[in-house]
């Protein structure tokens, strides 16, 4: 019987260093926003693929506190709410004022081939993987969702990753 290999739970210096690495990359902003949706809010890639933006941005322009996943955005076929943290949500802001789209029915994450077009699960699969990959880091697209979910079930918050990057930039 094949055993399945579980994705890596992201340490503190992996997400410096993936983080690091981002800030040299073409659609850094983006790339960053890819990476801490899926740690902070633990989204999947099919989610974080089929987001758009008014799925985190009110008519005012402001972020959202929730996210609510229709069932043909969720994994399991089933409506579900996620949380945007107050860290998410400075994040988020940080790439809207990069990414300026034309509707609210724009996809969130758009791709570099078309600006118009979002990525595809399998898109943003490969996406992430390669990023995490060119960055020195052996992890998946899973990796921030277990990440996410690890942080959540741990008793001691001081070492979840988010509470990290939230450090690293009061630096």
């Amino acid at each position: 019987m094949k055993q399945v290999k579980k994705a890596k739970i992201l340490t503190p210096q992996d997400l410096t260093q993936i983080l690091a690495y981002i800030e040299q990359t073409p659609f850094a902003p983006r790339n960053r926003a890819l990476v801490l949706i899926t740690v902070m809010a633990g989204l999947c890639a099919k989610e974080t693929a089929a987001l758009l933006v008014s799925d985190v941005m009110d008519e005012q322009g402001q972020i959202k506190d929730i996210i609510h996943l229709r069932p043909e955005q969720s994994k399991n076929k089933q409506a579900h709410s996620v949380t945007i943290s107050d860290q998410l949500k400075l994040e988020l802001q940080r790439y809207f004022a990069t990414y300026h789209p034309n509707t609210p029915t724009a996809p969130l994450f758009f791709t570099q081939k078309n600006a118009i077009r979002g990525f595809s699960q399998n898109t943003l699969t490969q996406h992430l993987f390669w990023l995490y990959k060119r960055s020195g880091i052996d992890a998946s697209s899973e990796s921030g969702k277990n990440t996410y979910r690890h942080a959540q079930s741990s008793k001691s918050r001081s070492k979840s990753p988010q509470n990290d990057v939230q450090e690293n930039q009061e630096k």
